[in-house]
């Protein structure tokens, strides 16, 4: 017993070296797609030296890929991606009005949403401005500003949850991931925003872009407790360091890009210290000036290859279990 456990061949997937065989395909593609070990049809065409002829494999594939929001590869991938799986341990302020329940609703948004597209095969933009979000009419209404509400008051509870696919007009500010919810909460600290860690999530998450450490000897910001400093102005002061700038230039303009939406995805106008009006704009990494949210989704539409690449990465490496290098 003591040698099965500390044996290579059972603590690790593959363990024939470089080149995988039959059954070593088979269990990469169901833990890929089940996060289960091989059933009897995989394993009666590992047995029978099949799996690698490129059509079966293929059909396979299709035949395991999750069909169901609540599916074990969706809710693991999305959560690692996304970082929607940060989401419990985030206690929005009291003053969002923000719920346990409207936390357990953001993230199923997310889930259904990549359900969608997956099982139903639409463009890779769709991620980024659909016609459709999935949620339920008091979150819709409550958070996104979408729709009258529910007609009357219900009693919600997690086992009642029920999620409704509903239309979005392309180029609306919620739709898409970058207009989620529960993207917003993951980027943010249930307090307040922060431009910067939301513009390295962006290029690490969405455009594939990750930067580089901070330098050590780089002071912290110091918050303005008087409340007379926007974060824009805060941040002026790192983007003049010639060691900050560099990765500032990339990082600062996508994350005010999202600065109109709040700790929990709502969106605001102003800075809630300052009062001033939220300057969303910037000069992306190619040259191109954005003016806001709307305007980025429309650049990353129209260059829509550097999502693409992103997330077929991350998708790499969910289903091998390392970095890429």
């Amino acid at each position: 017993l003591r040698k099965i456990l500390i044996s290579p061949r059972f603590l690790y997937r593959c363990y024939n070296g470089d080149q995988l065989d039959d059954f070593d395909l088979a269990a990469r593609l169901s833990y890929f797609l089940t996060k289960q070990p091989p059933d009897a049809r995989l394993l009666q065409l590992a047995s029978q030296s099949q799996l690698r002829n490129p059509q079966i494999l293929r059909a396979e594939a299709k035949r395991l890929m999750p069909t169901t929001y609540d599916a074990p590869m969706i809710t693991s991938f999305v959560s690692q991606w996304l970082n929607v799986g940060d989401l419990d341990d985030i206690m929005p302020d009291p003053k969002f009005e923000f719920s346990a329940l409207d936390t357990e609703t953001a993230k199923r948004e997310t889930f259904h949403f990549f359900c969608e597209i997956l099982s139903k095969d639409l463009p890779v933009s769709s991620f980024i401005d659909p016609d459709f979000t999935y949620t339920t009419p008091s979150f819709s209404h409550r958070i996104y500003g979408l729709g009258p509400g529910p007609k009357r008051k219900s009693i919600e509870n997690v086992n009642r949850l029920k999620l409704e696919r509903i239309a979005l007009p392309k180029g609306h500010r919620h739709g898409g991931i970058l207009g989620q919810s529960a993207v917003m909460m993951a980027t943010a600290n249930g307090v307040d925003t922060q431009a910067v860690l939301r513009g390295a999530w962006v290029l690490e998450n969405v455009l594939g872009m990750p930067t580089p450490e901070p330098p050590q000897d780089v002071p912290a910001l110091t918050p303005d407790t008087r409340g007379a400093t926007t974060p824009r102005e805060l941040l002026a002061k790192h983007t003049t360091d010639a060691s900050c700038a560099s990765c500032h230039r990339l990082i600062d303009p996508v994350g005010f890009m999202l600065e109109n939406y709040d700790p929990v995805g709502k969106w605001r106008q102003v800075w809630p210290a300052t009062k001033k009006p939220i300057d969303a704009s910037g000069v992306l990494f190619d040259g191109t000036r954005i003016q806001d949210a709307a305007a980025f989704k429309r650049w990353l539409v129209a260059n829509v290859d550097y999502f693409g690449n992103c997330l077929s990465e991350k998708l790499l490496t969910y289903a091998t279990g390392r970095v890429l290098n």
